[in-house]
């Protein structure tokens, strides 16, 4: 298990005082299933193909950096080295460290992230859950575009959003846009890095100018903590990246080293906070499990990440379409949560999220004072998703009026599914009545 307890007890603190920020490089976005090239795969992809045309110095070859730079220097790299960048091929599938990086920034659990990664896979998952997330490219849109989620600040650039002021060379720094733009970046940094804890993941990697121009805008010293996970030794690591080995070290009094994968370090960590999110939902339903005589005690340890997420959406009252975006589980989700202690004080069996009542599953989402139909009818998810048999809408409403006159169906049925599936919604007494309870 490679995240310890007294770094999960730092970083947990660190999200309950919104003082977490992350730092990705590209080191991020090559572990299983993203796959994304190194640099310097990036530079003899471009090398080979622009071979043909020119007789390049074999040194460039495998250093982007020098390769970008010669085209920069005699004016063709917009022309002539953007368009021969392979750009499918830093596209790709999200993994475990974006996954987390993405809700966490979503649900608001981190304060904001750094990242020198121009792929949009941490926007991907939060667009797949109907977020529309976007990198900002200055410390303006950063504040901007905090309206839908936590800082995402991409001071390399976006293969989206601007593909053709990517960040390659140094040479590009002398270039009054560019510069313009890294240093709004940097004041961005300076401004919300005083009084965090810095979570380093993936930096060093063979993007070395990155690296430099990083280490350039960092002006701080104030930092809390500064946390560099990566499997490399230490020796390693300050070798490949001097600059920015001292300049990480100079932020902080309190610097540490874990040798792990950063992917799975953060995964660990979205599935410690999303635990915490689990025992502070089932303690909002301890009081009305008090006042009932009711006595369980839900444990949060045995459901896993995924899990826990669909608690929360559950929790929230939005769709399995929807991310979770809250960081904390609303107060008016009590009575959802007396029902899992109610039901699993009765005998229900805990199936991830859902629970078992003699052999039938049942979905506990919170009604949010909505009627059973609006629920229902707000509940659009793929039919594909197996459906519990029973949705218990604790704090809804039957109003006895549809939302809308459609025949419910299933996948397999001749009748077009509707919102919510063929699954019976139900308020939590009826639910409760039918399930003989």
């Amino acid at each position: 298990m490679p995240l310890s307890v007294e770094l999960s007890t730092k970083l947990l603190g660190a999200i309950e005082t919104d003082t977490l920020v992350f730092l990705c490089g590209a080191g991020l976005s090559m572990p299983s299933p993203s796959y994304l090239p190194s640099a310097a795969r990036v530079a003899e992809i471009c090398y080979d193909k622009w071979l043909p045309n020119e007789n390049l110095d074999t040194a460039l070859k495998y250093d982007v950096d020098a390769l970008a730079g010669h085209f920069h220097a005699r004016g063709d790299f917009a022309s002539v080295f953007i368009p021969l960048v392979p750009w499918n091929d830093l596209a790709g599938e999200f993994n475990q460290g974006h996954v987390a990086i993405s809700d966490m920034l979503v649900s608001r659990a981190a304060h904001g992230a750094l990242s020198a990664n121009f792929d949009t896979m941490i926007e991907t998952w939060a667009e797949k859950h109907k977020v529309a997330m976007q990198g900002a490219l200055t410390g303006q849109e950063a504040t901007t575009f905090q309206s839908v989620s936590n800082p995402l600040l991409k001071f390399h650039g976006c293969m989206r959003r601007a593909r053709n002021d990517t960040l390659w060379t140094q040479g590009q720094l002398v270039e009054p846009a560019v510069a313009d733009r890294v240093q709004s970046c940097s004041n961005w940094m300076n401004l919300h890095l005083p009084g965090k804890h810095l979570v380093v993941v993936g930096f060093w990697t063979d993007w070395g100018y990155l690296n430099d121009v990083l280490a350039a805008a960092f002006n701080v010293t104030n930092a809390l903590s500064v946390t560099v996970i990566d499997p490399n030794t230490s020796a390693e690591l300050q070798g490949k990246a001097p600059d920015l080995w001292d300049k990480l070290n100079d932020l902080s009094g309190s610097f540490t080293h874990m040798q792990e994968s950063g992917a799975a370090v953060l995964e660990e960590l979205r599935l410690a906070y999303s635990r915490v999110w689990a025992r502070k939902f089932y303690t909002l339903g301890k009081p009305l499990a008090d006042g009932a005589g009711v006595v369980h005690n839900p444990d949060a340890n045995a459901l896993s990440c995924d899990q826990i997420f669909d608690l929360r959406r559950d929790a929230q009252g939005v769709s399995y379409s929807h991310a979770a975006t809250l960081k904390e589980p609303p107060a008016g989700a009590a009575e959802a949560a007396f029902a899992h202690i109610q039901l699993l004080s009765a005998g229900a069996v805990a199936g991830g999220s859902w629970l078992n009542v003699a052999g039938r599953s049942v979905r506990i989402v919170n009604g949010q004072g909505q009627g059973i139909d609006q629920m229902r009818e707000g509940h659009k998810e793929p039919t594909t998703l197996t459906q519990a048999d029973i949705v218990l809408c604790a704090g809804a409403v039957d109003l006895g009026v549809p939302a809308k006159l459609i025949a419910s169906g299933k996948g397999s049925s001749v009748v077009s599914p509707a919102a919510g599936g063929g699954a019976s919604w139900l308020t939590r007494a009826s639910a409760l009545a039918e399930l003989g309870l």
